[in-house]
């Protein structure tokens, strides 16, 4: 059975940087061929290096004004992991301030240097504002 507290910890290294700005152990998150994807499967970075960095300039350069999450659930297997979760954002950049929900989707797999995401998947939900007419 795989280590669940491990996974946990990769997970927690991943929202420590963009939540906090820690971003100590963060490309070791992130196996060298990882890719994160949102819908239609558009790549929004790939490579281990260029997905730390997602979550870099997202902390650097967006101001959280309210984050919630749910429906977390970790599925194991021996050499692999799903975890998934629900979360609703208000966020505040230079454009100003932006709402929107979705759901995460990280893909670990267990290698030499342990637990790593290799695959992640962001879907936000369709926006329900309406504008005037």
């Amino acid at each position: 059975m795989p280590d669940e507290t491990a996974i946990r910890k990769v997970i927690g290294i991943i929202d420590a940087a963009w939540k906090t700005k820690q971003f100590d152990g963060l490309e070791d998150c992130f196996h060298q061929k990882a890719v994160i994807v949102g819908p239609g499967f558009v790549e929004f970075a790939a490579g281990g290096e260029k997905c730390a960095e997602s979550y870099r300039e997202f902390a650097s350069n967006a101001a959280v004004l309210e984050y919630s999450e749910s429906s977390h659930v970790l599925r194991t297997w021996e050499t692999s992991a799903v975890y998934t979760f629900n979360w609703r954002m208000t966020y505040q950049r230079e454009s100003g301030p932006k709402s929107e929900e979705g759901t995460d989707q990280l893909f670990f797999e267990l290698g030499s240097s342990g637990w790593q995401v290799v695959w992640r998947y962001i879907y936000f939900q369709p926006s329900t504002a309406t504008s005037a007419a």
